[in-house]
């Protein structure tokens, strides 16, 4: 380009010079026609026709040489012309190289970045699937963010999270029903071999069997554990509690939590009776109950120290009833505290890879049962130092128990206060007569009336209390035992014993506490009945069997407390 610029530029000179000669020619020859015009101005018109000849000529080669300028510079402005598109070209090409450049840079950057969602990003974001605590990192390099490169990787992201979640809820829902078939399975069976354990109890319950029923016992304690741990498992994976109770004492449900706990006899002080009236639990919400209170009152055990007591109390609450269960085990930190309230409230889904290796389903199962029957499991520090869980049963699944119904003899009967005269005595309790009323009578089973709906807020209406205990049998100076109370129990505070009132003052407020009677008390003439089972030999029945119990379960089933499916 530049060589053809420099031929015209030279052609251009050439032809200028070439006028320019030809102008002084011209010039040189109007000099020599005006010399000649004024010899010949003389000589006639020839001259003059000859002289204005010469002029149009001068005129005309002027004119020429105007065109020709405008020629030279025609030829100057295209040469500018062609210099500036040459610099055009040249900038065009640097720029295109530029772009190849940038484009090489962003070929290479996003090979490095899809290198790096390909090696590190996708196997966190799995990690992070199986386990929250993993972080997903970002771009390696934050240039990038907002580009259509991460827009794509954070899309691939999205649809890998997405189909690996819908996969692992459709093997962990595979494997809930897994669980759910054999542990049902396993808790029939085992249910099956109680009911054998307790027809050989039954068959060989006499004093020359005390080695063979110490076996039976440790057998049965142990069958119960693993029933309470196949439920615990079915339920955590959406099984029922698989078994059926009918309208139940609400303090009966708590006594059968206390039996299901290994070493409980040991390890658990109570239940403490505050209940004021015959709090029941509808037939459906039972056996609920009852499996939320033992897993709560198993995990207590398992995280406190093997000297120290888990303790257990009943109380009536404005909205229903309220289960507390208190230990001084280790506690939990915060996290431990937040997961909890998340597993207890049951508003969460929960999978199976959630709950551990092994899997603690102990609050996962507690979870379902809470939100399906509408109670509430709350746990916060306890005042001890560990945790204490309390269980509030609301109105509607409870029921008043009929009039002619009692706890069973291991309920422990309502706690009152002692009323003290002064900080370091207590007052000694006087006497109370004995109504005749609730003097022993022959045992009938009649027909329970409809059990009615507990009304939450409503206060019982102020009446005498009882003054006996569930079978009024007498306390036996020598052993400390009695009705509502065991080997290693001190005696029931039950109504007319230990303090209690027997009527209720002004305004409902308790009367003076009474004297505990010391002698056996006799039952009021009537009609010549027998009933079907004595105080005494439900006290020596019942007497034995803990006895027993105890025996065995020291003896042919000790204490693990490397159960790593134990606690939660």
């Amino acid at each position: 380009m530049a060589g053809v610029v420099a031929i015209a530029l030279a052609a251009v000179l050439i032809y200028r010079n070439r006028v320019g000669r030809e102008l002084a020619q011209t010039r040189a020859q109007l000099t020599e026609t005006r010399h000649a015009h004024e010899r010949l101005s003389r000589e006639g018109g020839q001259w003059e026709q000859r002289l204005r000849q010469a002029e149009h000529q001068a005129r005309e080669a002027e004119h020429q040489i105007r065109e020709a300028e405008h020629k030279v510079r025609e030829a100057e402005h295209q040469a500018r012309e062609s210099e500036r598109q040459a610099r055009e070209a040249e900038r065009q090409a640097r720029e295109a190289a530029e772009e190849a450049r940038e484009l090489r840079a962003q070929q290479d950057l996003a090979r490095v970045e899809t290198d790096h969602l390909l090696t590190t990003r996708i196997p966190a974001l799995v990690s992070h699937l199986r386990a929250s605590h993993v972080t997903v990192p970002g771009l390696q390099n934050a240039k990038l963010a907002g580009t259509d490169i991460d827009r794509q990787h954070l899309a691939v992201l999205d649809a890998i999270s997405s189909a690996v979640r819908e996969e692992s809820v459709r093997i962990d829902e595979a494997a809930q029903a897994i669980v759910r078939g054999a542990m049902s399975r396993v808790q029939t069976q085992a249910l099956r071999a109680q009911d054998l354990l307790s027809s050989v109890q039954q068959r060989y319950s006499g004093d020359e069997h005390t080695d063979l029923l110490r076996e039976v016992l440790g057998l049965d304690m142990f069958n119960e554990l693993i029933i309470r741990r196949a439920q615990a498992t079915g339920i955590a994976c959406g099984a029922t509690a698989g078994l059926s109770r009918d309208d139940t004492y609400l303090v009966d449900l708590v006594v059968g939590a206390v039996a299901r706990v290994e070493n409980f006899d040991q390890r658990i002080d109570g239940p403490a009776n505050h209940l004021r009236r015959r709090v029941g639990v509808a037939a459906r919400a039972a056996e609920p109950i009852l499996f939320v209170t033992s897993e709560l009152l198993a995990n207590a055990v398992h995280h406190s120290h093997g000297t120290l007591k888990v303790t257990i109390a009943l109380h009536e609450t404005n909205t229903g009833a309220a289960i507390v269960i208190d230990d001084a085990g280790v506690g939990l930190n915060e996290e431990q505290y937040a997961r909890a309230g998340r597993l207890l409230s049951g508003r969460h889904s929960v999978r199976l890879v959630d709950l551990g290796n092994p899997p603690h389903t102990g609050w996962a199962a507690i979870g379902r049962q809470v939100a399906q029957y509408g109670m509430q499991v709350t746990v916060k520090k306890s005042a001890y130092g560990g945790v204490q869980a309390v269980v509030s049963v609301p109105a509607g699944l409870l029921v008043e128990m009929p009039e002619n119904t009692r706890p069973s003899v291991l309920a422990p009967e309502p706690v009152r206060a002692v009323i003290a005269t002064s900080p370091y005595q207590q007052r000694l309790p006087e006497a109370a007569p004995v109504p005749a009323a609730i003097a022993p009578r022959p045992m009938r089973a009649p027909e329970p009336p409809e059990p009615r709906p507990m009304r939450a807020a409503e206060p019982p209406e102020p009446r005498p209390m009882r003054t006996a205990s569930l079978t009024d049998a007498p306390t036996d100076p020598g052993t400390g035992t009695g009705p509502g109370m065991g080997p290693g129990r001190g005696p029931s505070m039950g109504p007319g014993m230990g303090g209690a009132p027997s009527d209720t003052g002004i305004d409902g407020l308790p009367g003076l506490p009474q004297r505990r009677r010391q002698t056996p008390r006799r039952a009021p003439t009537g009609p010549a009945t027998t009933p079907l089972t004595t105080p005494e030999e439900a006290q020596k029945r019942w007497g034995d069997f803990q006895t027993g119990a105890e025996a065995g379960r020291r003896e042919a089933l000790p204490s693990q407390h490397d159960d790593a499916t134990e606690g939660n």
